[in-house]
């Protein structure tokens, strides 16, 4: 699922999951039709299904009520109402026994994409805001401001935990936050409600290449600059011919004629728990964490250079003094302004 996804809302129904509450709100309708809600829909699930923090799953066990329910939906979409209801009972009975997991909205829709019925469950998260209010007195009215507890998040803001569920075949595409499970920071949905099995995100399938890069340059390469620009550089370049980063390229290019450095660097980020030879990686995540590189000076001076400047003698250019200082200096500009 992703890129050019069409998605269509074909139901839709609102609980309220409100952890100060004993029970849960569970709607008795599905809401009215709102092209404008619908449209509020839509663009969230396209936000979604580009998130570099999806994860694909899929449900285990012999017996899972989640799973059977999807069934039941599947198989019968009258059901929607009555199905979703006991979903978020389940859901606001792991809310109880866990008080760290906030209090939200859950909306759960019926979706056509790309021609095949999936399930939604977004879970708008209650969020603190301040609206006005009006109180009338002899005199006439008082405005004031109070604060408002149950406040969704905004329209442009994304979302930060939902469930898209396949019914066709029953594939899970997940976003999730850690919350304090009995005492220790875990998936909840995963773990307590869907019951299933995640893939790394492409968010963390980063973040694991990312630290074990780095924890390969500082042992190697403590204070070589020239190389933390290099093996950078051979990322972006990875990026460009393969739309994703991959490792053996990467240590091909960033320590060239090294066969031993090479097979070590490649051993590192195995272990580090990235088996993918090839991780995808969106432009956005990659001009954020691979097309610059930022160098700090004893001085104080900071200078955030694209990486392909390091090798161009036009741009920029790095002198070894006697003295054992360095010098820099950046070639050719024509124009500074202040940012």
């Amino acid at each position: 699922m992703g890129g050019e996804t069409t998605v269509s809302v074909k139901k839709l129904i609102v609980h309220i999951l409100d952890g100060n509450l004993h029970m849960p709100l569970l709607s008795e309708g599905e809401h009215p039709e709102d092209s404008e809600i619908d449209e509020f829909v839509q663009k969230h699930v396209i936000k979604i299904l580009k998130d570099e923090g999806l994860k694909s799953s899929s449900f285990t066990g012999e017996t899972n009520r989640v799973r059977e329910i999807c069934r039941e939906i599947a198989y019968n979409n009258e059901y929607f109402k009555e199905g979703t209801c006991e979903l978020a009972g389940i859901f606001f009975g792991i809310m109880k026994k866990n008080a760290d997991i906030p209090s939200a909205d859950m909306l759960c829709c019926l979706l056509e994409m790309d021609g095949i019925m999936h399930l939604g469950i977004l879970k708008l998260n209650y969020r603190n805001s301040y609206i006005h209010y009006v109180t009338a007195i002899d005199k006439g009215a008082v405005n004031s401001i109070i604060k408002q507890k149950t406040a969704l998040a905004p329209e442009g803001q994304k979302i930060e935990e939902c469930i898209l569920i396949n019914l066709q075949n029953m594939d899970i595409s997940l976003i999730e936050k850690k919350y304090d499970i009995n005492g220790e920071k875990a998936f909840y949905i995963s773990n307590l409600f869907l019951n299933c099995t995640s893939s790394l995100s492409g968010k963390e399938k980063l973040k694991i290449f990312k630290k074990a890069t780095e924890n390969f340059r500082k042992e190697f390469f403590e204070d070589d600059f020239a190389k933390t620009a290099e093996i950078r550089r051979a990322v972006s370049d990875s990026i460009d011919e393969n739309n994703g980063i991959n490792v053996i390229e990467v240590a091909e290019n960033a320590f060239s004629g090294n066969h031993d450095l090479q097979k070590s660097y490649i051993e590192h980020v195995e272990r580090a728990g990235l088996e993918e030879r090839i991780v995808k990686v969106s432009e956005t995540a990659a001009e954020k964490n691979f097309r610059r590189q930022k160098i700090r000076t004893d001085t104080g001076i900071e200078i955030n250079l694209p990486v392909n400047f390091y090798n161009d003698a036009q741009k920029v250019e790095f002198i070894n003094n006697p003295d054992g200082t360095i010098s820099i200096i950046i070639k050719n500009i024509s124009k500074i302004t202040d940012v």
